[in-house]
């Protein structure tokens, strides 16, 4: 079967061939980048709509157009009209609303990068479908494949019935089983404590846990929840990296405090103020102690946390679980690296539901 037509139009290909008018289904960071691809691609001037969710229409404009809701834009364009979903959501009620509104009109999910330049099109793909099925072709089982063969298609096309097809079931106890006892594990991008609270659950016998946060918001949440494990778990203010030192990142006040080296930010809320922060990479945090697991999620500076974690990962190999959606190149770049420094690696994908391709990450396994 193969993986990629990439004689199929991209999703900024169709809406050039199309003359179907464009309506934004968001107002915030997503609905700007989407429009700068539409620029990219000279197709501005094809959206004539922008509408939010019932309750959050309010009186207010966003990039000149009248937020509407769906309704309003429906009567004004018709049933005609493309949606474009420019926004990011795992909640029930959402992801049911869109998929109420696909039932109506045709609807897209674009895929933009969080961060970064290149953008998932047909080029891209064809310039880099060798190295894309290099990947496809180390994935250790038939779910991993089917994930990646769907998820590459929808990035491409922006089709949700390829990005539902991309689901898989949630299997996380099952990756960590062989997670060995006494040994601590490493959260990256700890934001405010919850996926402490879940790996804490999952490993009952870590020995520790080093949980790392950046924007200082998230961090004072994050410490509250350290404290209830009695010491187990070390809460370090600081941004991932590959060295330790001193450097800046953009702060949203949440999830989005990336390095200030990483571009692609947009133009909406993560286009902020930079403010110092400390960097530590995951050998300086490790100084030579025994890591079972360590997750990457850590807004686009995945490789340069598995570069800083090196030695960490060639001397221990942890399992791993590396986040590989924020840039399009992920998908290959992060598998590359780590196989690089360990080949014994068994590597499966896995993402759960949301729109749009988000929460997908690598797992690494230890062969044993």
């Amino acid at each position: 079967m193969k993986l990629l037509d990439t004689k199929q139009q991209d999703l900024w290909s169709y809406l050039k061939n199309s003359s179907a008018p464009v309506a934004l289904y968001g107002t915030g960071d997503g609905a700007d980048k989407v429009i700068t691809v539409l620029e990219n691609n000279r197709l501005a001037d094809r959206i004539k709509a922008v509408f939010a969710s019932d309750g959050f229409v309010r009186n207010r404009t966003f990039r000149g157009f009248k937020v509407e809701s769906f309704d309003e834009a429906r009567a004004r364009l018709g049933d005609g009209m493309i949606v474009l979903v420019c926004f990011g959501s795992s909640l029930p009620k959402v992801l049911d609303n869109i998929e109420r509104i696909s039932k109506i009109c045709e609807t897209l999910i674009p895929d933009v990068p969080v961060c970064g330049d290149n953008v998932f099109d047909s080029a891209f793909a064809e310039e880099n479908e060798d190295r894309l099925w290099r990947v496809y072709e180390s994935l250790e089982d038939d779910i991993s494949r089917e994930c990646f063969r769907n998820y590459v298609n929808y990035k491409l096309t922006g089709r949700m019935e390829y990005l539902t097809a991309s689901e898989t079931p949630d299997d996380e106890k099952e990756m960590l089983k062989s997670v060995l006892p006494d040994t601590c594990f490493l959260d990256l991008g700890a934001y405010n404590g919850d996926t402490v609270r879940r790996y804490m659950g999952l490993l009952p016998d870590a020995s520790g846990a080093v949980a790392v946060e950046p924007e200082r918001h998230s961090y004072k949440k994050l410490c509250a929840v350290c404290e209830e494990y009695g010491g187990k778990v070390t809460p370090v203010h600081a941004l991932i990296s590959d060295h330790s030192g001193e450097g800046v990142m953009t702060s949203s006040h949440g999830r989005g405090s990336r390095s200030g080296k990483i571009t692609g930010a947009g133009a909406g809320i993560n286009s902020v103020k930079t403010v110092p922060v400390h960097l530590e990479s995951i050998d300086s945090l490790m100084d030579g102690k025994r890591a079972g697991f360590i997750k990457f999620d850590v807004e686009g500076a995945e490789l340069e946390a598995i570069r800083g974690g090196r030695e960490t990962i060639k001397k221990h190999g942890p399992i791993l679980m590396v986040s590989c959606y924020h840039r399009s190149e992920d998908l290959f770049v992060l598998p590359e690296e780590i196989l690089g420094i360990r080949s014994d690696y068994r590597m499966y994908i896995r993402r759960s539901r949301c729109v749009p391709g988000w929460d997908a990450g690598y797992w690494f396994v230890p062969k044993t």
